[in-house]
């Protein structure tokens, strides 16, 4: 297993009870050792935002040692793509 393999575990473990409909995509990338994690939101919701918060220490509290880690939160209602094969895909929302 990766280490970004082994990231998007943790992360998908320290996602459990965060994800809100609001949610349409979460996707984690390793950047020169740094892991960076994408979430895109619909709307802006001061309640994701705060879920987003408990997540970042959630995800801190499962790393063995330390990490250097960001999390970008972007708000957009406009068409996603997938990203490409560096990056993991850990959740995204069924939309028609």
């Amino acid at each position: 297993m990766t280490f970004l393999q082994q990231q998007a575990l943790m992360l998908m473990q320290a996602l459990l009870g965060v994800i809100s409909p609001n949610f349409r995509i979460v996707s984690i990338s390793d950047i020169e050792k740094s892991i960076i994690i994408r979430i895109v939101l619909e709307k802006d919701s001061i309640d994701d935002r705060e879920e987003i918060n408990d997540l970042t220490a959630e995800f801190e509290a499962l790393q063995s040692h330390h990490v250097d880690f960001e999390i970008n939160v972007e708000i957009s209602e406009k068409e996603l793509h997938w990203p490409d094969e560096s990056t993991i895909v850990v959740f995204r929302r069924k939309e028609i």
